[in-house]
């Protein structure tokens, strides 16, 4: 696996040349704030931007999952049943019906 290279953000306000050129060379770069990472830069072109956004907010949406999946295992929901999720999601639905009509608001 590649080495990762690490950017300080004080060093990106200071040093903007800087990030250029580790991105033409590594293309990529984990930005630091207290020496601890923030954010996560890639290396992109005009040809192949919409693909990337798309990749990226794909692993976004994975990671997302994994974590409401642990969160899920947390709180000892993950063997929930289906009857029990959609018992879960009917009661929800009334609990929201009844606040409309207590609020009259119509829908």
């Amino acid at each position: 696996m590649d080495a990762m290279r690490f950017l300080s953000l004080r060093e990106l306000r200071t040093e903007t040349g800087k990030v250029k050129e580790i991105l033409s060379k590594d293309n990529k770069i984990v930005l630091t704030s207290n020496g601890k990472p923030v954010a996560f830069m890639i290396a992109t072109d005009e040809a192949s931007f919409e693909e990337t956004l798309d990749d990226i907010r794909r692993v976004r949406g994975m990671s997302a999952l994994r974590s409401l999946q642990r969160q899920a295992k947390e709180n000892g929901l993950s063997d929930m049943t289906l009857d029990e999720i959609n018992a879960e999601i009917d009661a929800a639905r009334r609990e929201q019906k009844e606040r409309i009509a207590k609020s009259g608001v119509n829908q």
